[in-house]
């Protein structure tokens, strides 16, 4: 499904092709403090292809998102990330707003995501979209730093 942006710089969302793999992986690399192999982002495609939607801009990839179905009734959000030079110009929320229109599809409930506990920016977006922290998870990611739990009903 070929998703149109409303309200960001001109685009598309489409799903995820493996020939979009050196791009993710470059705005995985430079956007996300975890390391991700082209292997394991491969992989989670192969999860629920349908959540993987990437956001091209004259046909370069410039941000992505990736989820899983955590269980039959919640989705979760995996990755997501926007290349610096595209950020804070509607290209998240566009993503955002495919992301759980599919959820809402596919008749999930709720989604969560985890995101560290410093990230500001992040926490902020994520609350506009009505999610809530949830938890805490000391230690989550590889260098020992927390992070959050949030969610909201789809």
């Amino acid at each position: 499904m070929v998703y149109m942006a409303i309200n960001a710089v001109a685009g598309t969302i489409r799903e995820f092709s493996p020939k979009d793999i050196e791009s993710v992986y470059r705005i995985a690399q430079t956007s996300l403090t975890e390391y991700y192999t082209q292997a394991l982002i491969l992989d989670l495609h192969r999860e629920w292809p349908e959540s993987f939607m990437v956001y091209t801009v004259a046909g370069s990839v410039v941000g992505f998102i990736v989820g899983s179905k955590y269980s039959r009734t919640e989705a979760r959000i995996l990755l997501f990330a926007v290349d610096e030079r595209f950020r804070r110009m509607g290209v998240g929320s566009a993503l955002m707003d495919a992301f759980l229109s599919l959820c809402r599809e596919q008749n999930m409930l709720s989604v969560r995501l985890e995101v560290r506990t410093d990230n500001d920016e992040a926490i902020r977006f994520y609350k506009k979209y009505g999610f809530v922290i949830t938890a805490m998870l000391p230690n989550y990611y590889s260098d020992s730093s927390n992070a959050y739990t949030m969610w909201r009903i789809v």
